[in-house]
């Protein structure tokens, strides 16, 4: 989506973190830009940044789990705004339960968050854009840690992630067709919020149990960071160039590498295909070749 001038954006966890370094950046590019969030803090805080701007901006309280509220909240968006472009399924929690010993509770908060939320944002979002056939845009952000899995602390976050990843993969190859793209973001260490993420579970999601933080969790709300100013300019640039990922930290090429290695090394060598399995294989794969070369032209 190469004009993004005048075009409205929808930004969920949009009050703070990555979502206001979005917001900022789409803000400075002439977009017109609502920010949803579940913390009215975050949005206070927003509010007091962009006082006295003239730009246009909106904030709505939104808990993205609530499917009735996020309807609400794009039916306001398009009262103040108009059309939706694009969508940004960026709320996230992080959590600390280790994977072997979390509660349900601690699983339906992170999934409903992480997952959830963006199943809502798409299901939510995704009709209104095709509706008014100008195109558009999606962002789904994912994580490293959709990519890479994390160690018993991250893990019901990294199991959030990956499915992000997966759906954001697959929603690309379907919106082609309606000159919809369709990123995954997949960020590393960003200067955010996402470890006070306590703070907005809901008292029915809440647990006994004590878990220590998260190994380095200390080091994510520090400096080293990356900006999420830098992380907006990173994505306004990906939504132009309809790249289908958006990788923003060089640190785990190698990482990610070695991971795919692994994975290749593991097909078997000396396998004999029947003929029939590897006829509906070569359908499947010239079905998804397809929709990806419409994919590729969406702009």
């Amino acid at each position: 989506m190469k004009d993004v001038d005048g075009k409205t954006a929808f930004i969920t966890g949009g009050a703070s973190g990555i979502g206001f370094g979005m917001a900022r950046t789409f803000l400075k590019a002439g977009m017109k830009v609502v920010m949803a969030d579940v913390r009215q803090d975050h949005l206070d805080e927003a509010a007091a940044v962009l006082k006295g701007s003239n730009l246009p901006y909106h904030f709505i309280k939104l808990d993205v789990t609530d499917r009735e509220a996020f309807a609400r909240a794009a039916d306001e968006t398009e009262r103040v705004f108009g059309k939706i472009h694009v969508v940004c399924n960026n709320a996230g929690v992080g959590g600390n339960a280790p994977i072997d010993e979390a509660a349900y509770e601690d699983w339906d908060w992170v999934m409903g968050v992480n997952l959830g939320g963006v199943v809502n944002g798409v299901k939510t979002m995704v009709p209104r854009i095709k509706k008014h056939g100008e195109g558009g845009h999606i962002v789904n952000t994912s994580s490293m840690a959709g990519i890479i899995p994390l160690t018993t602390q991250g893990g019901i976050y990294a199991a959030s992630k990956f499915a992000v990843r997966g759906l954001t993969d697959s929603l690309r190859l379907a919106l082609g067709q309606y000159n919809i793209g369709v990123s995954v973001l997949c960020p590393g260490l960003v200067h955010t919020n996402i470890m006070d993420a306590e703070k907005s579970r809901p008292e029915h999601l809440k647990t006994s149990a004590k878990h220590p933080p998260r190994h380095l969790s200390s080091v994510s709300s520090a400096s080293a960071g990356m900006d999420p100013l830098e992380m907006g300019e990173r994505i306004l640039r990906a939504i132009r160039r309809n790249d289908p990922y958006i990788l923003t930290h060089g640190e785990f090429k190698d990482e990610v590498a070695g991971l795919f290695n692994d994975i290749l090394a593991a097909f078997p060598t000396d396998d004999n295909i029947d003929p029939g399995r590897l006829e509906f294989e070569n359908r499947r794969r010239a079905m998804t070749e397809e929709a990806k070369a419409l994919a590729k032209k969406v702009g």
